[in-house]
């Protein structure tokens, strides 16, 4: 696995450094304070301390401005993008409409693949949804278990022996990237779609994922994902941001060829670029974005379909919200390490000069957001209004976003009533785990799958 670091020397290194910095730290505000009550008497080491105080605090409020003026550029492009993509989508839809009566329906073999693991308790539920699905010809459900110690198994057996469609396959524990790669070895279908066990899908989304691919150039089609539990605040902050991902993101990133990432839990590949480029990677946690970037690198079109709607089961508790998003945080910052060459020498130039940036300025954003609320209290209690204004124009900005992505989507509005506190506890949460995954990579440490605990509470009816 990329980062891992059985040494310990890496860690090391970056301790030394860390101690020294602290040591100096130290020494200096030593100095300060023995000059300040006239143990010492050094005038110089006052001036020097009051001028390194000045340069952090403007270097401080200096990256506070800097922040938020590229994050509002940066919400400025993804509106207009995003906007320029639903007019096209308008466009040829209506042009679609009109003429699809006079040319033959666009439609190659299909193969889904589950990857499961101790999937009992919605395994049963996700593979009914796929059957009942409009699509034909749905040549084959390709269930790879991945060495399941639970019911998994049995319970396929039982409900489905009798199904030709429906196909199980065994294999030891290896992970979600072998079982996959197994899953596209044995496929019979052009077009391969990848299913978690817990999502469960409309009967039009295979439809809807596949008619992309009438375009050749297009490699892999990235569908719509939502939630599908939405029992308490933490599944609904999961929710808003699913919503705004999904609706502006995804829409302004199809529109400059730039997609950096096709979640595996709905999701559509053309099998013959998967075999030409190298199947799914098992050396990031992140194996749907690792593929993402190869697929890209290698001059392919991603595109997202915003009517191919899946719903999943997200985290619940805390411990599972954290878990799965450690996993993500860490494997996506893996995959980037990756491919830092080939993006850097990649032709896609919105990859490199956009998409890229954006996703590590959101990293930036995690593990620094925290601070404007620390400055935002600071500044109503000392009355600076400048610094005052500037943290209420960064809360009014995500507002903003966020209240165009629930109008694209035509989502209901009443989940936005709690987007400030959403966003307040929201942001520690994400500042959380991304210094958990940054450090971790930094030490070099192994980070598991740390599967979620199914709750079977998916309150969408297939």
């Amino acid at each position: 696995m990329i980062f891992e670091d059985n040494t310990g020397k890496r860690w090391f290194k970056i301790k030394a450094l860390f101690l020294i910095g602290l040591m100096l730290l130290l020494a200096s505000l030593s100095t300060y304070v023995l000059n300040l009550y006239r143990i010492i008497d050094f005038p110089i080491i006052n001036v020097i301390n009051m001028h390194l105080f000045n340069v952090m605090k403007k270097l401080f409020i200096s990256y506070l401005f800097i922040t938020i003026i590229i994050g509002f550029l940066r919400m400025l492009i993804i509106f207009y993008f995003c906007f320029r993509q639903l007019r096209r989508q308008k466009i040829i839809r209506e042009h679609h409409s009109v003429t699809k009566n006079f040319f033959k329906l666009y439609r190659p073999s299909v193969t889904v693949i589950i990857p499961v693991f101790n999937e009992e308790v919605v395994i049963n539920r996700t593979i009914k949804g796929i059957l009942k699905t409009r699509y034909y010809p749905l040549v084959e459900i390709l269930v790879i278990d991945d060495g399941s110690t639970d019911q998994t198994v049995k319970i396929i057996e039982k409900e489905f022996a009798n199904n030709r469609r429906v196909k199980l396959i065994k294999k030891n524990n290896g992970g979600k990237s072998s079982a996959l790669n197994l899953g596209i070895q044995c496929a019979q279908g052009d077009i391969i779609i990848t299913i978690d066990a817990d999502t469960i899908i409309e009967k039009s989304t295979i439809a809807h994922l596949v008619s992309n691919f009438s375009d050749p150039r297009v490699a892999a089609v990235s569908g719509n994902c939502k939630v599908g539990n939405i029992k308490n605040q933490l599944t609904l902050w999961q929710h808003i941001e699913f919503v705004t991902s999904n609706n502006l993101d995804k829409r302004a990133f199809e529109e400059l060829s730039c997609i950096t990432v096709v979640p595996g839990s709905n999701s559509a590949w053309r099998k013959s670029v998967i075999e030409k480029i190298g199947y799914f990677h098992h050396d990031t946690l992140a194996e749907d974005t690792e593929l993402t970037f190869r697929v890209l690198n290698a001059g392919h079109k991603i595109v997202y379909e915003d009517r191919a709607l899946s719903y999943e089961e997200s985290p619940e508790t805390l411990k599972d919200f954290i878990k799965q998003r450690i996993r993500w945080s860490y494997g996506i910052l893996q995959a980037a390490w990756k491919h830092k060459k080939n993006i850097i020498t990649s032709s896609n130039k919105t990859l490199k000069y956009f998409a890229v940036p954006s996703l590590l300025f959101s990293y930036l954003l995690f593990l620094t957001s925290p601070l404007v609320d620390i400055i935002f209290i600071v500044s109503v209690l000392s009355g600076t209004t400048s610094i005052y204004l500037f943290a209420l124009l960064f809360y009014l900005t995500d507002f903003l976003n966020s209240f165009i992505a629930f109008k694209v989507g035509k989502e209901k509005m009443k989940p936005l009533i709690w987007l400030f506190i959403q966003r307040i506890g929201y942001r520690y949460l994400l500042a959380y785990v991304t210094w958990k995954a940054l450090i971790s990579a930094l030490r070099g440490e192994s980070i598991g799958w740390n599967k979620l605990n199914r709750s079977g509470n998916n309150e969408y009816k297939s």
